[in-house]
């Protein structure tokens, strides 16, 4: 299981952008996650940068998969349809509950959830 942004695990962080112009400001070859936005995700395909998006519905976990994101960060209500999905269709992206409770590690750990990311992992871009 993947633990992102515990200060427990050594972790490279998630860099929050609203828009393209905002990878200019993360480090080379860090993940950068944003709110599902299909033409920004289609860009980041397109130019190889790897990213994650915050997906709300299993129609964006669809069309996130297709784009080849590497992570599919989501609330809790939504992470065992979309790990399920995931385990069926084999996607290569990696499913992640977005949490601050590190009793989610438990959770997770028994609905086969392939990791969680903590808020701490994520650096805002300014």
């Amino acid at each position: 299981m993947l633990l992102i942004g515990h200060e427990a695990i050594a972790f490279k962080p998630f860099y929050h952008i609203h828009a393209y112009e905002d990878i200019a400001k993360t480090p080379s070859n860090s993940t950068v996650l944003f709110d599902f936005h299909i033409n920004l995700a289609h860009t980041c395909a397109q130019e190889n940068i790897p990213f994650a998006l915050h997906v709300k519905q299993i129609k964006e976990l669809m069309f996130a998969h297709a784009l080849n994101a590497s992570y599919f960060v989501l609330t809790k209500d939504l992470a065992l349809q979309a790990q399920k999905i995931a385990d069926d269709y084999l996607f290569d992206g990696k499913i992640l509950l977005l949490s601050n409770d590190e009793n989610d590690i438990e959770f997770a750990a028994l609905h086969g959830i392939d990791g969680i990311l903590f808020e701490a992992g994520i650096q805002v871009c300014k």
